[in-house]
């Protein structure tokens, strides 16, 4: 005799069904998952479409990339990185895709952390330099990244790291191996700080393992492993570029002359014509950048280390996009004079522009 089932009974059956046939609903979805969200559509380049280079004049103008100085622009000459692979784990050994070639001419500069390069479509890719591990980057986040690396990396990755420390015997070679790892967790993590508060502002990246190949002038290659990231080449200007400097400020007289420094105003009528509504757009998106950067001082005690080169406004759109930040943790700040605590230092940078505007 077959249980006769009450209306409850059957409308909890049949949501257990729907729940078994679509195992993946009410799941938490993975760190890496949402990084990567939306990155093969918004990175994607079609290798048959020629595609028409950003004007030189319409790109963003950094004055310390662009102003290398001699020995470093004669050493890109003289030891050219010729080209950059995405190395993965296929085919159970190291696997290479993702050609990104370079010319002698596609060096931009170097940040505080990576080579700049441009690559031959409007993208960038941004090589890891060698930093020390005393580096103020690797805080507390590059510790929580080393207590869970699985949760920042690609199983693939995984599996690549572990075959690089089979390859050598060498336990320096393997804390290398390592510790290269565990920054391209880190530059996730910072990179998703933001990207989960203000993801329409923040530029898309891709973080992956590369391989850079740098010639000698001899024609000898060599090959070095190395976290790097790609992102989109964007028209516009830097914040740095409505800076005027008219008012020195007051140091003792040999710092006064040989590091001088200048109080940042802004003259946005280097916009050229724009219009009040496009204006205020830039200015409410600013106030979120000053709310985020708020919350994470207040909540996580964390610096996010904006300067005016991480910023620009892109053009002809007038958007504002943040790219190539990192967040450090508060202690590593000392408060200044003006400033009761370290990230109103940066805070008052974008306030300053705010007021350029002379919005009501």
């Amino acid at each position: 005799m077959s249980e006769k089932k009450g209306p409850i009974k059957g409308i909890r059956d049949r949501i257990s069904q729907l729940w078994n046939q679509y195992p993946n609903w009410g799941k938490i979805p993975q760190f890496l998952e949402l990084l990567e969200k939306g990155l093969d559509k918004e990175l994607f380049v079609d290798p048959d479409k020629k595609e028409i280079p950003i004007p030189i004049e319409d790109l963003p103008v950094d004055e310390v990339l662009r102003k290398s100085g001699f020995f470093r622009n004669f050493y890109e000459k003289l030891f050219p990185v010729s080209h950059v692979f995405r190395i993965t784990y296929r085919y159970d050994r190291e696997f290479l895709d993702n050609f990104m070639p370079l010319s002698q001419d596609g060096y931009i500069g170097r940040g505080s952390y990576k080579f700049v390069y441009k690559l031959p479509w409007n993208q960038v890719v941004k090589i890891g330099k060698s930093k020390l591990p005393s580096d103020a980057i690797f805080g507390s986040l590059f510790k929580e990244v080393g207590k869970d690396l699985s949760r920042f990396l690609k199983p693939e990755e995984v599996e690549l790291q572990n075959f690089l420390k089979k390859q050598t015997s060498r336990d320096s070679k393997k804390d290398e191996i390592d510790f290269k790892f565990k920054r391209l967790g880190l530059e996730r993590l910072h990179y998703w700080k933001l990207k989960s508060l203000i993801p329409d502002l923040v530029v898309p990246t891709r973080f992956f393992m590369g391989m850079r190949i740098r010639n000698n002038p001899f024609g000898i290659p060599n090959v070095t492993l190395t976290p790097c990231d790609q992102q989109p080449l964007l028209a516009g200007k830097h914040l740095k570029e409505f800076t005027i400097r008219n008012e020195k400020l007051d140091q003792n007289p040999i710092m006064g002359k040989l590091f001088p420094k200048w109080k940042l105003n802004f003259d946005s009528h280097r916009f050229g014509v724009i219009s009040k509504s496009k204006l205020k757009k830039i200015a409410v998106d600013f106030n979120r950048v000053i709310e985020v950067t708020k919350y994470l001082a207040e909540e996580e005690k964390l610096i996010f280390d904006i300067h005016a080169e991480n910023i620009i406004i892109t053009l002809p759109d007038f958007e504002l996009k943040i790219f190539d930040f990192h967040v450090f943790d508060d202690y590593l700040y000392e408060p200044s004079e003006e400033n009761p605590t370290p990230e109103m230092d940066h805070i008052q940078i974008i306030e300053e522009f705010i007021k350029s505007f002379e919005l009501d």
